[in-house]
């Protein structure tokens, strides 16, 4: 059985680590000083599960004060990133941060959470299910240069 704990500075490296393997496309320095900016402010909560004190999964939770799609509160807590390493997935690590979260949600004031994904991402959208979300709303975003 793991335990949870609040992502300290010491942590940083440990979550960074985590982080690269569910956004890819990041590189280790720049990752580690944007996840280092958001653990100093208040509105950002990451937790961390340690199996036999080694990392294994993060929770990355926010609160946000603008609009969030499907909400009528705010502020409102929102799901920025989880991931469980691939060995460790399908025994709950997942739903037990969530819940440990879902916690630090309610302290700060929030009464909902929204989250979002990607639409190729397979897994996501059952897991948000299980957890007793809601689709709010489905949104295609677009880009163009302007040159």
């Amino acid at each position: 059985m793991g335990k949870i704990i609040e992502v300290s500075h010491e942590k940083l490296k440990d979550l960074t680590n985590l982080a690269l393997e569910l956004y890819s496309g990041n590189i280790y320095e720049g990752l580690y000083r944007e996840l280092e900016q958001m653990l100093n402010e208040k509105k950002h909560q990451f937790l961390l599960y340690m199996e036999e004190e080694q990392p294994v999964a993060f929770i990355h939770l926010s609160i946000r004060s603008d609009y969030v799609e499907g909400s009528d509160s705010s502020p409102t807590g929102y799901l920025e990133g989880i991931f469980v390493k691939q060995a460790y997935r399908r025994q709950g690590i997942s739903t037990e941060l969530f819940n440990c979260g879902k916690k630090w949600l309610k302290e700060q004031g929030c009464t909902q959470i929204g989250s979002d994904m990607e639409i190729d991402n397979q897994d996501s959208y059952p897991f948000h299910m299980s957890l007793g979300f809601k689709e709010a709303g489905r949104l295609i975003t677009f880009i163009r240069d302007l040159s």
